[in-house]
């Protein structure tokens, strides 16, 4: 996981673990902090999915609060991508609110939503449709 402006670049490898979605979250807030939003950039290619307790811990904060956001996620394998909408659903059902993600076919797919996000979140409105 790294910056490149205020985007955090995401590409891992294997299961998520409780520590790494703390990093994420800890680097989440350190974008809002700076830009006032956060934008993931995630390749899932070689994610094989989140541990139960990384699962917990994303789940918890949600519940805290839903920072102005989104997450464009590209290479995303069918399981990877009904975990991510049952996610959603969950939150939705628990908080009312949900969180935008969207799910592309390459890179350049997404980094295109990202600057369609961007310009939205800059202006402090909703997440473009």
């Amino acid at each position: 996981m790294a910056f490149e402006d205020d985007v955090m670049v995401v590409r891992l490898t294997g299961e998520v673990s409780e520590a790494t979605m703390q990093q994420a979250l800890d680097m989440g807030e350190e974008l809002f902090a700076r830009h006032g939003y956060i934008l993931f950039l995630v390749d899932a290619r070689h994610i094989t999915g989140m541990h139960a307790d990384a699962r917990k811990l994303q789940a918890e904060r949600v519940k805290q609060y839903i920072r102005p956001s989104h997450t464009a996620m590209y290479h995303v394998n069918t399981l990877m991508r009904v975990m991510s909408r049952l996610v959603q659903r969950g939150v939705t059902l628990v908080t009312g609110r949900t969180y935008p993600v969207s799910f592309h076919r390459d890179e350049a797919e997404a980094r295109a939503e990202i600057t369609k996000q961007r310009a939205s979140l800059q202006r402090g409105g909703p997440p473009a449709a």
